[in-house]
């Protein structure tokens, strides 16, 4: 996936930007308040219900001025999901080259996963789940979601295989695992950092508690994952 989306000629999107329809904007991050009145909309309306006129508004832009960021509603739609599928993939890829234990490394990807799904400015998880995957980049996406699942379930078995981890159904418990990271964002209190921190804990906590082998201490992997960050 590509961490850059590009306009019609094959270029990035950046510069100055255009203006808005409102005398005061949201932020100064106008991709951002794209994205979030997108999320908003996408909720109220569904994908199909909610227009690029509507967006532009619901973020205060004219809709000429939105196609200045996103060529299209699928382009939003795209740029929502790849900006938390590409960070969780990149985190993996690093963890996997790690020297740790398997219960480490998944306690870091799980607590990553929970942090950067509910500092996001909308829930994407949503999005995966009801976008049209006859469309060859949704369908990309659900690829990569399940790149997600079969990361985790290389760690489960490792880690059996280490004696790490007790006995499990790798398939059902790396799924769960997964469900339970995507839907901590709806409860989460998402504007609050250290908040959104302490929940990333527990929840990365309680999930690897869940499957350490009773030799295995929670403490100890919590510290082998801080003395992990703290060479990082």
């Amino acid at each position: 996936m590509s961490g850059t989306l590009e306009n019609a000629q094959g270029k990035p999107r950046s510069g100055a930007g255009r203006p808005r329809a409102n005398a005061a904007p949201p932020s100064d991050d106008a991709r951002r308040d794209i994205l979030e009145a997108a999320a908003r909309l996408f909720r109220a309306k569904g994908i199909a219900g909610a227009s690029v006129r509507e967006i532009a508004a619901e973020a205060g832009f004219q809709k000429a001025s939105l196609y200045y960021y996103f060529g299209s509603k699928e382009e939003i739609v795209h740029a929502m999901i790849e900006g938390v599928l590409t960070p969780a993939l990149v985190m993996q890829r690093r963890l996997g080259r790690a020297v740790l234990s398997e219960a480490a490394r998944l306690y870091l990807y799980l607590r990553f996963d929970v942090a950067q799904l509910c500092a996001a400015p909308y829930d994407c998880t949503w999005l995966i789940h009801h976008g049209d995957l006859n469309d060859p980049q949704m369908a990309a996406f659900w690829a990569d979601r399940n790149k997600l699942v079969a990361w985790i379930m290389a760690r489960l078995k490792r880690g059996m295989d280490a004696g790490e981890f007790r006995a499990c159904d790798r398939d059902m418990v790396a799924k769960a695992m997964i469900a339970a990271t995507e839907y901590s964002v709806t409860w989460a209190e998402r504007q609050d950092a250290t908040r959104i921190a302490a929940t990333a804990e527990e929840v990365a906590s309680l999930l690897v508690r869940g499957v350490l082998a009773p030799r295995m201490s929670l403490d100890a992997v919590r510290r082998e994952a801080a003395a992990f960050e703290g060479q990082a």
